[in-house]
């Protein structure tokens, strides 16, 4: 039995202003697949161990994976599909498709690209080759997508640390099938609700006990995936919100019913779904009158993982207005870490950071400081964080050690990277332990991360791409009648 793999991964924020280019997804084909992807914690990682556990060949293809951002430009995308298509044209025969696939990837002009890319998956192994497709939890899914793909797993852990799981989860139901063991279909029900990203921690209500109503339904004989997709709220396209998968083992009216009964029990707790978070300036005063540090801030609408820049000044600004001390903050500056490894280490310099991308996320902000340190910005996480990642890089790096006004630490790297490892800060010399304030831009994602070394996490309505707090007036494609958007305060 031979089994395909592919992976096309991006998170597109349709309200970012940098779109996602060819050049911005490294490209593995054929056996650096295996090379990228093995020994990770990625779903990619579950499909290849899947082959062993579940008794197949694998055939790796091809994988790409972008840092969420603006939509992919058209070029992007072809060129990327072309790949996938044409490595599996060419292919010896095969007894089903693994396609590790994000679920809301939006391109210049197919708001549901990952539709798209299973339609010509579809087109090119035609309709007696099974194909099970694993999402993101933060997929927008049309309701074509059950007419589609075969199998449907989404991620179950928000932070993501089961990526590798659903992996192994897809492949194990892929491999019955081909033998002949399993009549996999798809049911989805879509709410009539915005699931806000700010509950989407998967560790508690709304959204546990529904995880858990989804865990108990795979031990019912029948069912052999249930999942719930929070949604991505961040992308102006006409299935984004929440979505329940069921797949079932040929029984399409179950899988239906059991999906709806899901998105019944999200409607239920629709009343508590409303978002009422401090802005910068009240979240700094907060986190400055902390009884125990150091205290985290994660700045939602300057999310990296949700496709911001990563490089707002909003709260930057606030530490700075309010004299606070001993505090940690990452931009992507990669003028200012140049110009900070050319002054070298021990120097005193004078920046304008961050704030350079767009206005939605404040203005460049005058700094004055000594270079405390400069590195490669590569660094490892060997736990299962967010993502499920091992080796990073974030480009050439600069410690600023700000003097005026205010005394805190300014991280400047020249490559966008999500706060997913605290590794991130601590290869760069900087002790979480030692300090106050610690930044991080994101929202559930750095959860993972940070929530051991911290005594308190404090979340920020800031503004941004990813600002949480976007009226129904913003978005053309969207369900506009979304229950908390007509019964918002």
């Amino acid at each position: 039995m031979r089994l395909a793999l592919a992976g096309f991964l991006h998170e597109s924020n349709t309200f970012a202003t940098s779109p996602t280019r060819r050049e911005d997804f490294p490209l593995h084909v054929g056996a650096a697949v295996a090379a990228r992807f093995g020994g990770t914690f990625h779903e990619m990682a579950g499909f290849l161990a899947g082959a062993g556990e579940y008794g197949f060949d694998a055939y790796p293809v091809a994988a790409a994976e972008a840092t969420p951002a603006g939509p992919v430009t058209r070029d992007a995308y072809e060129h990327i599909t072309g790949l996938i298509t044409s490595g599996l044209a060419a292919a010896p025969a095969l007894d089903g498709v693994l396609l590790a696939l994000h679920g809301a990837m939006v391109v210049e002009d197919l708001p549901h690209a990952d539709l798209e890319t299973v339609r010509r998956v579809r087109q090119v192994v035609g309709a007696g080759v099974p194909i099970a497709v694993t999402h993101d939890y933060h997929a927008n899914i049309p309701a074509e997508m059950a007419e589609c793909a075969d199998i449907l797993v989404v991620y179950k852990t928000n932070p993501h640390i089961d990526q590798l799981e659903r992996g192994l989860q897809a492949a194990r139901i892929l491999a019955a099938t081909a033998r002949g063991e399993a009549r996999p279909v798809i049911g989805l029900a879509k709410p009539e609700v915005l699931l806000n990203i700010y509950f989407h921690n998967t560790s508690r209500p709304p959204v546990q006990p529904l995880l858990a109503a989804a865990v108990g339904l795979e031990q019912t004989p029948g069912v052999l995936a249930a999942s719930v997709a929070a949604g991505y709220q961040y992308a102006d396209v006409p299935a984004m919100g929440p979505t329940m998968a069921v797949v079932t083992d040929g029984d399409r009216t179950a899988a239906a019913a059991q999906a709806q009964d899901l998105a019944d029990r999200l409607w239920a707790v629709r009343e508590q779904l409303h978002v009422r978070l401090p802005g910068p300036a009240d979240a700094v005063r907060q986190a400055m009158a902390a009884a125990r540090y150091p205290v985290g801030l994660l700045d939602f609408g300057d999310n990296i993982g949700g496709g911001s820049a990563g490089d707002s000044t909003l709260i930057l600004a606030e530490l700075l207005a309010q004299r606070a001390e001993g505090w940690v903050v990452t931009l992507w500056d990669p003028a200012g870490a140049q110009a900070c490894n050319a002054a070298g280490i021990g120097a005193e310099i004078t920046l304008s950071a961050g704030g350079h991308t767009d206005t939605q996320h404040g203005e460049p902000v005058q700094v004055r400081g000594r270079v405390r340190s400069l590195h490669d910005g590569r660094y490892e996480e060997t736990e299962r964080r967010h993502g499920g990642g091992r080796h990073f890089d974030q480009g050439l790096t600069a410690v600023l050690a700000i003097t005026d006004p205010g005394r805190g630490l300014l991280v400047l790297n020249t490559r966008r990277a999500m706060p997913n490892s605290i590794h991130q800060i601590m290869s760069l010399g900087i002790v979480p332990a030692q300090q106050r304030l610690l930044v991080a831009k994101g929202a559930v994602a750095p959860r993972a991360a940070y929530e051991p070394v911290v005594a308190d996490l404090i979340e920020v309505d800031s503004g941004g791409a990813t600002a949480i707090g976007r009226p129904a007036s913003a978005y053309r494609r969207a369900r506009p009648n979304l229950y908390e958007w007509r019964t918002r305060p």
